[in-house]
């Protein structure tokens, strides 16, 4: 499986930046580091994230 780079960033309106850089193999890796930077960026009422293959592979992230 092929690994991809990918950068997250976020600039909240008090001037505040968050930025989140990782590689990742599959689903399940974007989902996770996608939760982490949406929870990091400030929005800590979202416990989980759910992502699907067009197949209907699933792949979700939580923080319990």
């Amino acid at each position: 499986m092929k690994t991809e780079k990918y950068t997250m960033t976020y600039e909240g309106p008090e001037g505040t930046k968050v930025t989140r850089e990782f590689n990742s193999e599959d689903l399940y890796e974007v989902a996770y580091h996608t939760l982490e930077f949406i929870r990091g960026a400030g929005f800590d009422y979202v416990d989980m994230l759910e992502l699907s293959t067009p197949d209907g592979s699933i792949y979700r992230a939580e923080t319990l």
